[in-house]
C-alpha cells in the first residue's frame, strides 16, 4: 500500500474519531497536507477559525505568516512541507489543547510521521512539543531551540527543531530575532544558498 493510500485511510479513521470532546464541537476535521516525501514537516498545536473552516491547515494570519517565513528560506509551502497539527480539531476559543485532548489525538500525529519520514521535523511552539516530547513540557522553549539545534531532539530517528509558534511572533516581535536564528539554521541545513532570513 502507498503512502498516499495510508494517509487516506488513516485521515478516515479520524474524521471518524470522538474520543474527545472536540470532535463534538469542530465543524472540519483538519488533517495534515502536503508532499508524501517532505523535506520538512510542520507541527503545530490546533487548528484556528479559519482552519475549521476550510479543514485545511495553517489558513490564518500567523498560517500565512509562517508561509511567508519557509519562503524566506527558499522552502515552496505547497511543494517542500507537510503542515499539520498536535490535535487535529479546533478547540472552542482558540484556547489551547488540553491533556486529555492532546493524549487522544497525539497517535494520529505519530502515525502521519511513519507515513511520511520527513527529513526534519520543525516543532512550532510549546504545544508541539509537548505533544512528541512531553518528557520536555515544563522545559523552556529557548533552551529547547538552542538543544534542538545540537541534535539533543531526535524522534525516531529524525532530526527535530523547535522554534516559536508564528503567532508568538505576530504578538511579540521581539522574539524574531531567535526565529530568524532558527530559520537561518534551517536554511542552512537543508542547503539553501539564498539570501538572508528576513521576518517581515
Amino acid at each position: 500500500m502507498s503512502p498516499s493510500d495510508r494517509l487516506e485511510i488513516l485521515k478516515s479513521i479520524c474524521n471518524k474519531c470522538h474520543n474527545c470532546a472536540l470532535g463534538n464541537t469542530r465543524k472540519n476535521l483538519v488533517f495534515g497536507e502536503g508532499p508524501i516525501v517532505p523535506t520538512l514537516m510542520s507541527v503545530a498545536e490546533s487548528p484556528g477559525a479559519e482552519e475549521d473552516a476550510s479543514g485545511r491547515p495553517f489558513q490564518g494570519r500567523s498560517g500565512k505568516f509562517y508561509r511567508q517565513l519557509l519562503q524566506a528560506i527558499g522552502l515552496n509551502p505547497e511543494k517542500d512541507v507537510y503542515m499539520t497539527n498536535v490535535v487535529l480539531c479546533r478547540p472552542p476559543n482558540n484556547r489551547p489543547p488540553e491533556d486529555e485532548e492532546i493524549n487522544e489525538c497525539i497517535n494520529f500525529l505519530k502515525k502521519q510521521i511513519e507515513i511520511i519520514q520527513p527529513r526534519i521535523i520543525l516543532l512550532l511552539g510549546r504545544t508541539a512539543v509537548k505533544g512528541l516530547f512531553p518528557e520536555y513540557a515544563k522545559t523552556p522553549l529557548d533552551r529547547l531551540r538552542k538543544d534542538s539545534k545540537n541534535n539533543q531532539l531526535i524522534y525516531q530517528g529524525i532530526k527535530t527543531l523547535v522554534t516559536y509558534h508564528p503567532s508568538a511572533l505576530l504578538r511579540d516581535p521581539s522574539r524574531r530575532i531567535g526565529a530568524e536564528e532558527d530559520f537561518t539554521y534551517l536554511r542552512n541545513i537543508l542547503g539553501k544558498q539564498i539570501c538572508a532570513v528576513e521576518l517581515i
